[in-house]
C-alpha cells in the first residue's frame, strides 16, 4: 500500500465533480486551508483540472515530504497526517457534489440568465463568490431588499438578505439560492416595473413640469406695493417653501444633473409654479441665457454617459457596476431621468444669483472639518452656496439648501442640501477633462448636516443619492458643501437675482 498520493492521482479523484467551496470552508478538517484560493475563475466552485491541480497545491503545502507533486498519506507514527486528512475531506462526497445541469427554466432577467447558465450553477449559498453572486445581489437590491453592496461576495448580509426574500415569497427559509428561489427570484422582477413615474411617462420634462404645477400651492402675495418679481420678499420664502417640497419629486423619479444644471432646473420649475398659481411670469435670472431642457433615460440616452466596458481604463469605485453591465447588457448608469442645460456652466449661473453672504477670511478654517465657512444661522431655505474650490476666480460648484430646523433659541440644528455633479468615468484626475457626454456619469445627492449649540458639524451624511447605495458609494459631505477646499478658494450664499431694467 502507497504512502503518497500523487497530484495526478489527486486531480484524476475530482474528475467531473465540482467542490462548493462555501462547504470547503466549514469543514473543520479543512481549517487553515485556503479553498477559495483554487477557485480561479471566481465562480464558487473548484471543478476542472486547473483548479483542481492548483487545489492540490493549496493542500501540498501542509506536506512535509519536499516534493511537490505527492503528498506522504502517513507520518513517522503511522498517523494520517494533516495534507492527507484534508485531502480525503476534500474527496469525500459530502464536500463534493456531482454537476445538476441546467435550471430548468432558464431566467429571463438577463443578469441571473448569464450567470447562472453553465451546469451545476446551483445551489449558491454563503461563502460562495463571483458573478453569481453578483447577480442574485443585484437582483435582491432592485427588489428593494437590503443586501448592502453589490461585490459579488456571498457573505452573512447576502445570505441574510436571500433569507427575507424567500420568507415574502413562501420559501424555505435556508438562505441558500436554490432553482426555486432563483425562479422566484425572476418572476418577481419580470412582474415589477422598476421605472421611475417620469420614465413611465414617456416624456420627462413634461411630467416634471407638470408635478411642479401639482405641488402645493403657492400662498397669494399679500404686499403689492412692490413688483412681485426675484426681489420680492414674498417670492423669496415662497422658492424656499417649493425647493423643499419639489425637492422630493426630483428624488422620487431618480432625477440626476450636474450641479448648476441641477439648481437651474429647480429655479426653472418655480417659474412654472408661479405662473400657474400667481399668475406671473418671473423673468430668467441675471444674465441667463434661454437654452433648451434635454432630458435622457436608460432608454433614450440623448448622448449621455450610459455604459463603459468599452473604455480602457475606469474610474475607480464603479467596479460593481462594471460587473453588473459585463452581466446585463441592458444595465445602465442612467438611475431616472438625466437633465442638462446646454451652454450654461457654473461660473455663469452663480452670475445670476445675488449674493447674501460673501466669502470672508475671518470665516476660514484652518482645515477644521467641524467648523462651516459660512454662517449657518443667516442661511435660509432657497439659498444657493456657490463656491471656488481650486482658487482660480471661477465658480465650480453648486449646491442648493433645502431645509433647516432650528432650536427654541433660534439655532440651526440641522440642514438639508441638494448638489449634482458628474465623474469623468475614465479616471478620478480633476486635471483631465472628458472627452464627451460618453464618458460623464451624472448623479444628485442629499446631504444632510447635523449642528451642536456651538454651530460645529457634528454629523454629515449622505441622506440620498440618485445612483443607489449597493452600488456605489455617496460622495458629499457638509466639508465639499460647507467649506472651501483648497488655499485662495472661496464659498458664498445667494438668491436668485432680478434682471437690471
Amino acid at each position: 500500500m502507497t504512502n503518497r498520493l500523487t497530484r495526478s492521482d489527486f486531480t484524476q479523484s475530482l474528475e467531473r465533480k465540482t467542490l462548493d467551496v462555501g462547504q470547503a470552508q466549514r469543514n473543520p478538517s479543512l481549517q487553515g486551508l485556503d479553498v477559495a484560493k483554487a477557485d480561479l475563475n471566481r465562480d464558487g466552485r473548484i471543478a476542472g483540472a486547473d483548479e483542481a491541480a492548483a487545489l492540490f497545491k493549496a493542500v501540498d503545502a501542509f506536506d512535509r515530504n519536499g516534493d511537490a507533486q505527492s503528498i506522504a498519506l502517513t507520518g513517522t507514527n503511522g498517523a494520517p497526517t494533516r495534507a492527507a486528512v484534508m485531502a480525503a475531506a476534500l474527496q469525500a462526497k459530502a464536500v463534493f457534489q456531482v454537476t445538476e445541469g441546467p435550471v430548468a427554466a432558464a431566467p429571463r432577467d438577463a443578469a441571473l440568465k448569464n450567470a447562472f447558465a453553465a451546469p451545476g450553477s446551483l445551489p449558491l449559498s454563503r461563502g460562495m463568490n463571483g458573478d453569481r453572486a453578483v447577480a442574485v445581489q443585484y437582483a435582491l437590491a432592485r427588489l428593494g431588499v437590503p443586501v448592502g453592496m453589490v461585490d459579488g461576495k456571498f457573505g452573512p448580509g447576502t445570505e441574510r438578505a436571500v433569507k427575507a426574500f424567500q420568507a415574502g415569497a413562501g420559501l424555505p427559509q435556508t438562505g441558500s439560492v436554490d432553482a426555486a428561489t432563483l425562479g422566484a427570484l425572476d418572476a418577481k422582477l419580470a412582474s415589477t416595473d422598476l421605472r421611475t413615474p417620469a420614465e413611465r411617462s414617456g416624456n420627462p420634462l413634461q411630467f416634471l413640469a407638470a408635478q411642479a404645477v401639482a405641488g402645493p400651492r403657492l400662498p397669494a402675495i399679500r404686499d403689492r406695493s412692490k413688483p412681485v418679481d426675484w426681489n420680492h420678499p414674498e417670492i423669496q420664502t415662497a422658492y424656499g417653501s417649493f425647493s423643499a417640497s419639489y425637492w422630493q419629486t426630483l428624488k422620487g423619479n431618480r432625477v440626476e444633473a450636474d450641479c448648476k444644471t441641477l439648481s437651474l432646473f429647480m429655479m426653472e420649475q418655480f417659474r412654472n409654479k408661479v405662473r400657474a398659481d400667481l399668475g406671473v411670469q418671473l423673468p430668467l435670472p441675471a444674465n441667463l441665457p434661454q437654452k433648451e431642457w434635454i432630458a435622457g433615460t436608460a432608454t433614450d440616452t440623448k448622448g449621455y454617459f450610459s455604459r463603459f466596458e468599452r473604455l480602457a481604463t475606469i474610474r475607480p469605485g464603479y467596479e460593481n457596476a462594471q460587473a453588473i453591465q459585463r452581466l446585463d447588457p441592458s444595465a445602465s448608469m442612467m438611475a431616472g431621468t438625466n437633465l442638462r442645460y446646454a451652454g450654461v456652466d457654473a461660473n455663469m449661473a452663480s452670475r445670476a444669483v445675488k449674493v447674501t453672504v460673501p466669502w470672508s477670511n475671518t470665516r476660514d478654517n484652518g482645515g477644521d472639518p467641524s467648523k462651516p465657512e459660512l454662517p449657518v444661522g443667516q442661511m435660509n431655505p432657497g439659498d444657493v452656496i456657490f463656491m471656488d474650490h481650486t482658487g482660480d476666480g471661477r465658480v465650480d460648484h453648486m449646491a442648493n439648501v433645502i431645509s433647516m430646523e432650528r432650536d427654541a433659541q433660534g439655532r440651526v440644528t440641522s440642514m438639508v442640501l441638494a448638489t449634482g455633479s458628474f465623474d469623468d468615468m475614465k479616471d478620478a484626475n480633476g486635471a483631465t477633462a472628458p472627452n464627451s457626454l460618453g464618458e460623464v456619469n451624472n448623479y444628485a445627492e442629499e446631504v444632510t448636516v447635523r449642528f451642536d449649540e456651538q454651530g460645529r458639524v457634528t454629523k454629515s451624511e449622505v441622506t440620498w443619492s440618485s445612483e443607489p447605495a449597493w452600488l456605489v458609494n455617496g460622495r458629499y459631505s457638509a466639508r465639499t458643501l460647507l467649506m472651501e477646499l483648497k488655499e485662495g478658494g472661496t464659498i458664498s450664499v445667494g438668491r436668485w437675482a432680478q434682471p437690471s431694467r
